[in-house]
């Protein structure tokens, strides 16, 4: 973000400070449950929101030079991200050209070259095929004939992208996080790389781990001998952009910050910023790295939970690991309580006690991620939460 906007959300965060019953909005507000448990919620999910609407399948550091990859699944389908010789970033469908066998099973390596173990058909980087054993049993196969599957995918702003068939350029990637994208490129993701890498499943709703990054009225209870300490109640705050949000969670040391000059003032000093990308990325920008969530749907309740620290490159070689794994130990303590929390929520789901979830004022932001969804569902994109809506009246 600009200098300016830096300074106005500053100021903003000190009037939360002075008056922490100031609302979000004017009232609260529900959601049935059904989009937590519903099959049918759950298909429209990925028919109208997950094939439609980009990916970011890695940060571009997982694939740091020519011949690394990584897997995945994705909805069902096995993908290899790669990085070719030339240095370009690809997607493909993980799976030989010949007879349909997953061609890489490791979750990451480096090839010269991806060859199937059933009969050693053999790809370059970029997905030709380069070789077949006996081609003279193969007359209609050409080299460079048959190659991988490859999908739409475009590498910016740190991360590989994988795009829908109908929109897969870079200039729709653009489109799709509108007046956010200017927020996204300034992190300046791709001078970062990952570190400690976690997965897990959980038996939760994906949007459950969304929605608990978009309010700070828990902490004081789940996050009372965590995180609590360093974050100041009360004084939450967001802004949308189209269906992405970014949030504000100020930090106890904002009560000292009007000591200093407004025009020396640092956002990053006394508060988080997190940015949801939508659908069910988060990213959390604390002083000098990342917290990077993906909440992977893989069922109505089931969701695969991705935690990635994302820090400055060559820290880690540089001597600073012990400072990474003491923050990365903290980071994941305090999400391993939210998702602890999520997973009675849906053990609470099945009890029926609720046709409905209830939103306060100080979780408008969470209304607001909902209505997205909702846009996307029933065919209104564009009518709620409009590119600068504000998160606060």
């Amino acid at each position: 973000m600009d200098r300016d906007e830096e300074l106005r959300i500053l100021d903003r965060a000190l009037e939360h400070l002075r008056d922490k019953r100031l609302p979000l909005t004017d009232s609260d507000t529900r959601v049935s449950v059904d989009r937590y448990q519903s099959p049918e919620w759950y298909q429209a999910e990925l028919d109208r929101i997950f094939t439609k609407l980009p990916s970011m399948l890695v940060h571009s550091s997982e694939i740091p030079s020519p011949g690394t990859f990584a897997t995945l699944e994705h909805f069902g389908r096995p993908l290899i991200v790669s990085r070719d010789q030339d240095g370009a970033a690809h997607v493909f469908l993980n799976a030989c050209r010949h007879r349909g066998a997953r061609l890489e099973k490791e979750p990451s390596g480096e090839r010269k070259q991806f060859t199937c173990g059933y009969h050693a058909w053999r790809y370059d980087l970029d997905g030709t095929l380069a070789a077949i054993p006996s081609p003279h049993c193969f007359p209609g196969v050409e080299r460079g004939k048959r190659n991988l599957v490859a999908l739409p995918a475009v590498e910016a702003y740190g991360f590989v992208w994988l795009m829908p068939e109908e929109n897969p350029g870079r200039a729709d990637l653009d489109a799709f996080l509108g007046d956010f994208r200017p927020d996204i490129a300034d992190l300046d993701l791709s001078s970062y790389e990952i570190y400690g890498a976690e997965s897990q499943e959980w038996e939760i709703n994906w949007k459950l781990v969304v929605e608990g990054t978009l309010e700070g009225y828990h902490f004081p209870f789940l996050h009372a001998k965590s995180a609590n300490p360093l974050f100041e109640n009360s004084t939450f705050f967001f802004d949308s952009f189209g269906p992405h949000l970014r949030s504000i969670l100020p930090k106890r040391s904002i009560n000292f910050i009007t000591r200093t000059e407004r025009s020396e003032r640092s956002l990053l000093s006394v508060a988080n910023v997190i940015h949801t990308v939508f659908p069910n990325e988060t990213v959390l920008h604390q002083s000098d790295h990342f917290l990077w969530i993906t909440s992977h749907p893989l069922g109505p309740t089931r969701t695969l939970v991705k935690l990635r620290l994302i820090v400055p490159k060559g820290s880690v070689q540089e001597g600073s690991i012990e400072q990474w794994e003491e923050n990365r130990q903290l980071t994941y303590q305090v999400q391993y309580e939210d998702l602890e929390i999520y997973r009675e929520i849906q053990i609470g789901l099945t009890s029926g006690a609720n046709d409905e979830h209830c939103f306060g004022t100080q979780e408008f932001a969470l209304q607001k991620y909902n209505e997205a969804i909702e846009a996307h569902l029933f065919g209104e994109v564009g009518e709620v939460g409009e590119v600068g809506d504000v998160g606060e009246e």
